[in-house]
């Protein structure tokens, strides 16, 4: 796969689109092109961006009052079916279409936040699966330190975070691994720990939609997706990163490890932010719908 190919079906490939072959021909040319690596990467952030935005923007929220006018109007639907059963089925074929376009819209509206997170949980759950447990990997693992060079200096972070032995207030925790991998075309700084007898996965992966929609210091555990034959996810959201825990724990269980292990590599990746990144990181949370596009090809 070349250049051309690669930026072809880029927003394919951040949507998660593509077939498990054609992702894994993609990361074998980003590993090699730090041009394309570059061009996939500004268009993450553009993308998370202006989701934000448009989630944010007021013009594009329904009516308060649209849901209980819309009932009202259905509610009279009996009556004019009386007077007139043609008229009343034009009125039904259009009353339906009108629900149907309602409830997408509102079904976008309040879920396209949510998307990304289960598109994040998901490929979570793969990673933990097929790199913990099974060890069944489409890629070899990478160094932390390599990967730090060539992808996200964050995941330098992991080199000594967490530590070794973890003391938390429901029992000890041993950290067992510590590497670089990739599954669903997003790449992980992963530590795998054993914890009351149980694998859990410590990932750290860029998550752009998720920095945005918080204050930085606030970083505070919170479940993600949907558990997958018992496995869950708890996600710390950094101000450019997310720092998940993903484990067949029971949610509190995992929730408060990752008080004790995921918030404090939170705090610390906020204070590397530089004042650049933090100016990125404003203008990523600014209501106004066009300021994401300063992100496009900064000189």
């Amino acid at each position: 796969m070349n250049c051309r190919d690669v930026r072809e079906v880029a927003d394919s490939f951040l949507c998660d689109q593509l077939l498990t072959e054609t992702n894994h021909d993609i990361l074998q040319h980003l590993d090699t092109c730090p041009s394309c690596r570059a061009e996939v990467e500004v268009r993450r952030r553009l993308r998370g961006g202006l989701r934000t935005a448009f989630e944010r923007a007021p013009d594009l929220q329904p009516p308060v009052d649209f849901a209980e006018r819309l009932r009202a109007q259905l509610r009279e639907a009996p009556a004019h079916h009386r007077r007139s059963w043609m008229p009343s089925r034009q009125w039904f074929a259009v009353a339906t279409g009108v629900v149907a376009a309602a409830g997408l819209t509102t079904f976008g509206l309040l879920n396209r936040s949510l998307a990304p997170a289960d598109a994040l949980a998901r490929d979570a759950i793969g990673d933990h699966r097929n790199c913990a447990l099974k060890v069944r990997l489409i890629r070899t693992p990478m160094p932390l330190e390599e990967a730090a060079e060539r992808f996200d200096r964050a995941f330098r972070l992991l080199l000594d975070a967490p530590p070794g032995d973890i003391s938390t207030p429901d029992g000890p925790a041993h950290v067992v691994d510590r590497h670089a991998c990739a599954y669903g075309g997003r790449r992980f700084g992963h530590v795998i720990m054993e914890y009351r007898g149980r694998v859990v996965s410590l990932l750290l992966t860029p998550n752009e939609e998720a920095g945005a929609a918080r204050e930085l210091g606030e970083a505070l555990p919170h479940s993600i997706g949907r558990p997958k034959d018992g496995v869950s996810v708890v996600s710390v959201d950094g101000a450019r990163h997310a720092i998940l825990l993903v484990s067949d724990l029971r949610a509190d269980e995992l929730t408060q490890l990752s008080k004790v292990v995921s918030v404090p590599l939170a705090q610390r990746l906020d204070a590397r932010l530089s004042s650049v990144d933090r100016h990125t990181v404003a203008l990523l949370r600014a209501p106004q719908p066009l300021r994401p596009l300063l992100f496009d090809r900064q000189p």
